[in-house]
């Protein structure tokens, strides 16, 4: 693990401060170690995750991957808050793509609409070329 690879400081830092009590404080060090251990687990997880999906002939980590890792590796409590946390982002993503086939669907009723007008516009222009061509011819 290089150090290159390290957690952005104000994020982890973050998630520290949300963590503790009221009244209680993490020294630099301990942030810092905080820090390791997280990347630790990740990389732990991380490879979890990739010895279940090759062994399913996947070069892709699914989230069932993730989960049956978190499983495996006796972290069982996290399960439930990672499975609403992704039950929550797939419900979300549903919402944005109902979203986006909105937006789709009134743009082509805009562009529709357009053609309509512009349509219109043209038989108003060559109906009333033909009446005048038709006074004209009187």
């Amino acid at each position: 693990m290089s150090e290159s690879q390290d957690l952005p400081g104000a994020i982890v830092n973050r998630i520290i401060k949300a963590s503790l009590p009221e009244g209680v404080l993490c020294a630099k060090e301990s942030r810092l170690a905080i820090a390791k251990a997280a990347k630790v687990w990740i990389h732990y997880i991380t490879a979890a995750s990739i010895d279940i999906s090759s062994h399913s002939g996947r070069s892709t980590i699914a989230p069932k991957d993730v989960l049956q890792a978190i499983e495996e590796v006796d972290f069982e409590s996290f399960k439930p808050q990672l499975e609403e946390y992704l039950a929550a982002l797939k419900s979300e993503k549903e919402k944005e793509k109902e979203r986006e086939k909105e937006k789709e669907k009134e743009k082509e009723k805009e562009k529709d609409s357009n053609k309509d007008d512009t349509k219109s516009k043209d038989d108003t222009k060559s109906s009333s070329k033909k009446s005048s061509s038709s006074k004209d011819e009187k």
